[in-house]
């Protein structure tokens, strides 16, 4: 069954302030399968310590296909590995084409600097700036296109497991 493409939704967060203070680790819920928690507190990020934290050593540190360096730091997993999130950066020009079975899971995003620019199969163009949150569905289809940008990030994946 394909998804049908949706439009993202966008939403102007600039004027709320984002008072989540940092985690050194990933904070994980428990193993998928007795479900039982490890840990039972919230996670924090501070939005001001976001560079810092995706510097630092608890980061997941690589590069995409054209040398550009990529930071991860997953925040919190639910015990299912459904739901996922986390701050990312991505500090150069990417653009990623999403065809076929379309964007591989549901995401929220908070961008917190630069941005991207998404277009929609069908033509649509959505800029989401410095600011801004996105909603992208599991099946969207189209070209996501970015200078780089530094983001929170909220994944839910039903039918596979996020890492």
């Amino acid at each position: 069954m394909r998804p049908i493409a949706r439009a993202a939704l966008c939403l102007n967060l600039s004027l709320l302030p984002l008072a989540l203070a940092a985690p050194p680790a990933l904070a994980d819920t428990g193993p998928a399968s007795t479900g039982t928690a490890s840990i039972n507190h919230p996670a924090r990020l501070a939005g001001s310590a976001v560079a810092r934290a995706l510097a630092g050593a608890q980061a997941h540190h690589s590069t995409d296909d054209k040398g550009v360096a990529v930071a991860d730091l997953p925040q919190l997993h639910s015990a299912d590995r459904k739901f996922m999130s986390g701050a990312y950066s991505v500090a150069g020009p990417n653009q990623e084409m999403f065809t076929g079975e379309g964007y591989p899971v549901n995401e929220f995003m908070v961008f917190l600097e630069g941005g991207v620019t998404l277009t929609s199969a069908d033509g649509t163009v959505l800029a989401v700036r410095a600011g801004d949150s996105v909603s992208i569905p599991k099946g969207w289809l189209g070209t996501w296109s970015s200078p780089g940008y530094r983001k929170f990030y909220v994944i839910y994946a039903p039918e596979n497991p996020v890492e």
